[in-house]
């Protein structure tokens, strides 16, 4: 069984879920849930207990004012007044912009709620939401800059184009999630062709607590993050199975991997030819669960490199920081041709060392997850693992 490295850094479960990235910013357009979602990321099991969060948040009553209240005070001040439109002369203000900004709420109260959180010893700080008023203020824009480079944020900001919410959104050291472009069409390959010879019977049909293997990655692609999935198997049984189910499979007996990966993602793209990416997923990873996949598929979609070129593969992180890589692996659709015509017997791999500055490695939060079963005596150990994890 190989079980790639054990996780020891802390923040191996933050919901940052790119390695390199510090903090999260959610945006999207009125409406769009980004409030929402906050408080559903602040309900997860990694910040319990940590809060309550340094930071502040903005609320809008409609046609009077903008209030900053500081998370930790509790205390509001005025960040905006509503103007009507005869009224509105500044030159920052676009359509649908009804507020005029207050100078001495950002710079008094305002300033100082942020300056709280850098100087607050908790690790997170939470803001929400950044819009277009505080482009108003270059000093409280300093001063968020600084809480970017002392702290970890999570933020909500608008969808509007401004020259403080643009720097932001730009930083390398962020995540942006945009819930107006959440996910991309992905497909998903899943390679069940192995004949099992190391485990010495079909191990994709052996029993994982009272369900074969198999049923396992079946499960955690059931997810509507695909916009397609097929499972390529030399097995029968899996093939039966999979009918049973109305999944779609595709049963073959070429010997090597590379018509796995060609029969997969040519089937898919006859389908789907829109597909901006595709996974690949192993049958024999029965503690990947679909939150990975669905965080690592978002990861993907919200990348800030042209998604075509991007190549996302799962790791564990070791107790020296090493990242030690496993599987899935998922591939920008700059790569399709390749990966239709790879040599015999070979995967991915070959992409993977070809094009390694535009590999990115996704963390999982168990390396469990990446562990495959080789023997019986891998299956009973990742049995076992299961109830202690």
């Amino acid at each position: 069984m190989e079980v790639p490295g054990n996780q020891s850094d802390p923040d191996s479960a933050s919901p940052v879920p790119i390695r390199g990235k510090r903090h999260l910013i959610i945006t999207g357009c009125r409406g769009s849930g980004k409030s929402t979602l906050l408080r559903e990321i602040l309900a997860l099991p990694y910040f319990s207990g940590r809060g309550p969060f340094p930071g502040f948040t903005t609320r809008v009553v409609p046609r009077d004012h903008v209030e900053l209240t500081d998370n930790l005070t509790g205390k509001a001040v005025t960040i905006g007044s509503y103007q009507p439109p005869v009224a509105r002369q500044s030159v920052s203000q676009t359509p649908g912009n009804q507020m005029t900004p207050d100078l001495s709420g950002f710079l008094g109260p305002g300033a100082a709620s942020v300056t709280r959180a850098i100087d607050s010893p908790a690790q997170w700080t939470v803001i929400d939401e950044l819009g277009y008023l505080e482009s108003s203020c270059p000093e409280f824009c300093d001063a968020v800059f600084r809480l970017f480079d002392r702290k970890r944020v999570i933020a909500v900001l608008r969808s509007q184009s401004t020259p403080f919410l643009d720097a932001l959104r730009a930083r390398d050291d962020v995540f942006v999630y945009d819930l107006d472009h959440p996910v991309l069409p992905i497909g998903c390959v899943i390679m069940a062709s192995g004949l099992g010879k190391r485990f010495g019977s079909n191990k994709l049909m052996a029993d994982f607590h009272g369900k074969p293997l198999i049923s396992r990655i079946l499960s955690a692609t059931d997810t509507a993050l695909f916009a397609a999935r097929i499972i390529v198997t030399r097995s029968p049984e899996v093939e039966s199975l999979c009918r049973e189910r109305n999944i779609p499979v595709l049963l073959h007996a070429m010997p090597y991997r590379n018509h796995t990966v060609h029969l997969g993602l040519s089937a898919l793209l006859k389908e789907h030819p829109e597909l901006a990416g595709c996974m690949f997923a192993l049958g024999d990873q029965p503690l990947l669960t679909q939150e990975t996949l669905e965080a690592m598929g978002i990861a993907f979609s919200q990348c800030d490199q042209n998604t075509s070129s991007a190549i996302f593969r799962l790791a564990s992180v070791s107790g020296d920081d090493l990242l030690i890589p496993g599987n899935p692996v998922l591939f920008g659709s700059r790569y399709f041709e390749e990966l239709l015509t790879l040599p015999d017997n070979q995967g991915g791999n070959v992409l993977l060392k070809k094009y390694p500055d535009n590999v990115r490695y996704f963390p999982v939060s168990d390396p469990l997850e990446l562990a495959d079963a080789d023997t019986p005596a891998d299956l009973e150990q990742l049995k076992k693992a299961e109830f202690i994890r």
